[in-house]
C-alpha cells in the first residue's frame, strides 16, 4: 500500500507505486502535456524519471514526486512533489507537478503545490524551496506566482542540444 503524505480540501498526496507508471506515462508520452519539455518520453523513460525522481528520491531524501489524486473518488490525476534540481545556488528542493490535461484549468496544479510548500516549510524544515518554470510555461508560471513569494531569473543547460535555456526561478523561503 502506498503512503499516504497529505491531504488538501479535494486532492490527497500519496507516494507512486509501479502501478500508477502507465498513468503516468500518458501524461509523459503526451505532446501536450510535454509541450515545455525537450520531448515527450517512452515508457521506459517515464520508468527511469520516476525511478530517480519518486522512488529513489523516497529512500534517499524522504521526499519526491507524489501521485495526485482525487480525495474523494480515489483517480489518480498526475504527480506533485519535491525533488532536487540544479539552480543558480546548486542543489535545491523544487516543487514540480504535471497533470493529465483533462484536469487543467481546475486548480488542481495550485492545491497540490502549496500543500507541498507547507509540507517543505513545515514538516521538512526546509528553509528554502522553489520552482524552475521555462519562460514560456505561462500556465505554471501563473501556478508558481500563487505559491511562492519572490522571482528571479536563472539560465542552464535544458535546450534538445544541450544549450544554455533562461528559467524563472521562484522562491519561498522560511520566514
Amino acid at each position: 500500500m502506498a503512503r499516504a503524505i497529505l491531504e488538501t480540501d479535494r486532492l490527497a498526496l500519496r507516494e507512486i507505486t509501479p502501478d500508477d507508471l502507465p498513468f503516468l506515462h500518458r501524461i509523459f508520452g503526451d505532446a501536450e502535456c510535454m509541450r515545455y519539455y525537450p520531448e515527450v518520453k517512452s515508457l521506459d523513460e517515464t520508468a527511469r524519471w520516476f525511478q530517480r525522481l519518486a522512488f529513489d528520491s523516497y529512500s534517499n531524501h524522504g521526499f519526491g514526486l507524489w501521485a495526485v489524486t482525487d480525495r474523494h473518488s480515489g483517480a489518480l490525476l498526475g504527480d506533485c512533489g519535491i525533488t532536487l534540481q540544479e539552480t543558480s545556488k546548486g542543489l535545491e528542493p523544487e516543487i514540480g507537478y504535471h497533470l493529465w490535461r483533462d484536469h487543467w484549468g481546475k486548480g488542481y496544479a495550485v492545491e497540490a503545490a502549496a500543500a507541498c510548500r507547507g509540507y517543505a516549510l513545515d514538516r521538512l524544515s526546509l528553509a528554502r524551496i522553489v520552482s524552475i518554470v521555462r519562460l514560456d510555461n505561462i500556465p505554471s508560471q501563473r501556478v508558481a506566482e500563487r505559491i511562492h513569494r519572490r522571482r528571479e531569473s536563472f539560465v542552464k543547460a535544458g535546450s534538445p542540444d544541450g544549450g544554455p535555456v533562461e528559467f524563472h526561478l521562484y522562491i519561498t523561503e522560511q520566514t
